[in-house]
């Protein structure tokens, strides 16, 4: 018992004394942080003498952490100075608390350093920082883009023939909360596109049709934190020919006497094809849904393999699949007819 109590009365007294020759704080540049504004968090640990120590990363709950820079250097004083910079990014509104971090410690008093069982002595504790109160805002107009950006679109050429790809090229400059441009994608009718990411900011388009047809523009809305303003980027649309493809449709003038039987035959041209697709539709979903094993509804589905990359992925995922998974991968693929 007296043993146990000395042990406890030992440590009560030599790790508080130990203590003065340590310190951890943790600092935030901004407290009123706007959602996906980058805020630099710095850690400073300062000691004279230890065996050991380990500094807790920085986690909290939404937000996104990203070590900057990781230094360690010893003044005149012979004072150890561990300096570590973490770029913290907001990703959701309102009053939140950073957690208090720790410090790992592990120690040998120096009167103890010299002798040969001085692992004896060691001792291990934790210090904290402080907590940090901060209150991340909202964006206006429930914009989720923030930073400064510029877009930049260009293709290879403006005319190509029936089978041969147009390069299409976007490029994303500046600096926000866009990770890559995953996001972006293209829905150009009567065409075929493979995508592919050459940079996390910087995506080609490869870009088949038998038909002439526009590139839109790409369009990107943000909130620049600089100037504080909503800015909208949009990239030109590009016109493209296809040699011996069929040319787009020319607007077609017409007369005042003739608006009112127009109207009439537009109105027929409308409904009459909308019937036929439904009733093409409905008999191609009762076909594939006839089939009862994987190679009658490859048979069936492959004939649409590029109507989307979604569609796609099913079908390459189906013939690869074995037969515990086409119920699951018949159903996702009906979906999409």
């Amino acid at each position: 018992m007296q043993t146990s109590l000395g042990k406890i009365l030992f440590t009560l007294i030599i790790i508080p004394l130990s203590l003065h020759a340590y310190s951890f704080t943790m600092n935030l540049d901004k407290t009123q942080p706007m959602i996906g504004e980058k805020c630099i968090l710095d850690l400073n640990f300062h000691y004279q003498n230890l065996e050991e120590y380990e500094i807790e990363e920085p986690h909290f709950e939404n937000f996104t952490s990203t070590l900057l820079s990781d230094e360690e250097s010893q003044d005149k004083n012979g004072t150890w100075q561990v300096k570590q910079r973490y770029q913290l990014i907001p990703n959701k509104a309102g009053k939140t608390t950073l957690h208090p971090l720790k410090t790992h410690i592990e120690m040998i008093e120096e009167k103890y350093q010299e002798r040969y069982n001085k692992n004896k002595y060691l001792k291990k504790f934790d210090i904290f920082t402080q907590a940090i109160m901060i209150n991340v805002q909202a964006l206006p107009q429930d914009i989720s883009i923030t930073g400064d950006y510029e877009l930049y679109a260009h293709i290879d050429k403006n005319s190509t023939s029936i089978g041969k790809p147009i390069h299409f090229t976007v490029n994303l400059k500046g600096e926000g909360n866009i990770p890559n441009l995953d996001f972006l994608t293209l829905n150009i009718p009567n065409t075929t596109i493979y995508e592919k990411t050459k940079t996390p900011f910087t995506k080609s388009f490869d870009i088949l049709s038998n038909t002439h047809f526009t590139i839109p523009p790409i369009i990107l809305k943000y909130y620049n934190q600089k100037t504080k303003q909503i800015n909208l980027l949009n990239t030109q649309p590009f016109e493209i020919e296809v040699k011996g493809g069929r040319a787009k449709k020319q607007p077609f003038k017409i007369f005042w006497w003739l608006i009112f039987p127009l109207f009439l035959l537009i109105q027929l041209l409308w409904f009459l094809p909308k019937l036929f697709i439904y009733d093409e539709q409905e008999t191609l979903k009762k076909a594939l849904k006839r089939c009862k094993n994987k190679d009658a509804l490859l048979k069936k589905a492959m004939p649409y393999l590029r109507k989307n990359r979604h569609l796609t992925r099913l079908l390459y995922q189906l013939e690869e699949s074995d037969t515990k998974n086409f119920k699951s991968l018949k159903k996702k693929i009906l979906k999409h007819f």
